[in-house]
């Protein structure tokens, strides 16, 4: 699930939640601030789930319910992306991010959402960003 957050200059950021049968555990958050390197992998989850493009503004109140592979390429992106200050390595992995296949992001997000998350996460942005 994206839910959209915005603030009063109505910039939007989002709060991404993995949704189960039984609980809605949150993934990551990303304030308007932060939100503009994310909004292209926020619009191409959008999109991808048939959602127009117009409906991705500051005044838009209901979630958007991502299906699995939009939304786990989303959340993969955020947290591999979202603590980046190198614009140039950023970059790097944003494009190596939406050059995976399906797969490939699912196996990362379960090893990034593991007990070794961080290890993960570093060897993912390592081989990515690698020059």
């Amino acid at each position: 699930m994206l839910r959209l957050i915005t603030d009063t200059h109505n910039e939007w950021g989002f709060a991404l939640c993995e949704e189960s049968q039984i609980s809605v555990e949150p993934v990551a958050a990303i304030s308007p601030q932060h939100a503009a390197p994310l909004k292209r992998a926020v619009a191409s989850a959008v999109i991808a789930d048939g959602y127009s493009p117009e409906t991705l503004n500051s005044t838009r109140k209901r979630p958007f319910n991502l299906t699995q592979t939009p939304g786990v390429r989303l959340a993969l992106t955020t947290l591999a992306v979202s603590p980046m200050r190198s614009g140039q390595r950023r970059t790097a992995v944003l494009a190596g991010i939406e050059s995976l296949g399906d797969e490939e992001c699912l196996y990362w997000y379960a090893q990034v959402r593991g007990s070794a998350g961080n290890r993960a996460l570093r060897a993912l942005r390592i081989l990515l960003a690698d020059d």
